[in-house]
């Protein structure tokens, strides 16, 4: 099945690993590499998965934009999570089409748009922070991509959340421990609390207490990534990579 990309619409433009670009194609503009420009004229039309040529005669490929781009080409003015992260947080919470889930600690907004690329446009992410700077570039970030199931409300969830039937609610913020109690009232019986925090005392104060504050079926969980160079007979681990990103605690509301 033919995917024309229309004026407006979101592409992925890759050169080579080190050169691959997320833009919007609007007619009239280019946009420039240090290998050429592009045309979007000459992208507007062509399907995804095919490619143009740079003004300098390099092909580059035209691709749908999938969260891992979306990760990499954002504005992104904060540090955010990353994909291995929120792949398994949003897997181990059971995140589907129609769901209502609240975040809390906005950022960038990384999180919260890949939430609502799951959620496939039939359910809801409401995303909390007490900085409306981060919100604004959260905002303009999914007005980019054309994601519009994301409410962004500026609100300490520590004094509590204005829901109380959340499907799964995630929080990356300093002090999680102290929004527990608050997720557990806004979450329906069962959903899950997933937590994100870059150290290890956080871990232990944050489980401790979902544990008294009455979560069930609760873990602590780091994931680690190795990325492979493939090259014949000379196949390894590549020298650099992204090892320790952080912690992830999850559990489930029982009552």
């Amino acid at each position: 099945m033919s995917m024309p990309i229309n004026e407006g619409d979101v592409v992925v433009l890759r050169i080579d690993n080190k050169r691959v670009f997320l833009t919007r194609a609007i007619r009239g503009k280019q946009f420039h590499t240090d290998k050429g420009f592009i045309k979007f004229d000459d992208v507007i039309g062509k399907e995804y998965g095919s490619y143009v040529e740079t003004s300098k005669g390099f092909r580059a490929y035209l691709l749908r934009p999938t969260p891992f781009d979306i990760y990499f080409g954002l504005n992104r003015p904060s540090q955010v999570l990353y994909p291995k992260d929120i792949a398994y947080m949003i897997y181990s919470a059971g995140v589907r089409a129609g769901h209502k889930v609240l975040e809390a600690g906005t950022g960038s907004g990384f999180l919260a748009l890949t939430l609502a690329y799951f959620l496939n446009g039939t359910g809801k992410v409401i995303s909390y922070d007490i900085r409306k700077d981060m919100q604004e570039a959260a905002r303009r970030n999914a007005e980019m991509l054309g994601i519009t199931n994301i409410e962004f409300r500026l609100k300490d969830v520590r004094e509590g959340f204005d829901e109380n039937d959340a499907d799964a609610v995630f929080l990356d913020m300093p002090d999680p421990w102290n929004a527990v109690e608050s997720a557990y009232r806004a979450l329906k019986p069962s959903a899950s609390l997933v937590v994100f925090v870059p150290t290890a005392n956080q871990v232990e104060k944050t489980a401790i207490v979902m544990q008294d504050k009455g979560f069930v079926d609760v873990h602590a969980e780091e994931l680690i990534l190795r990325e492979y160079q493939v090259k014949e007979n000379a196949t390894r681990p590549k020298n650099i990579g992204v090892m320790h990103t952080g912690y992830i605690i999850r559990g489930r509301k029982s009552i």
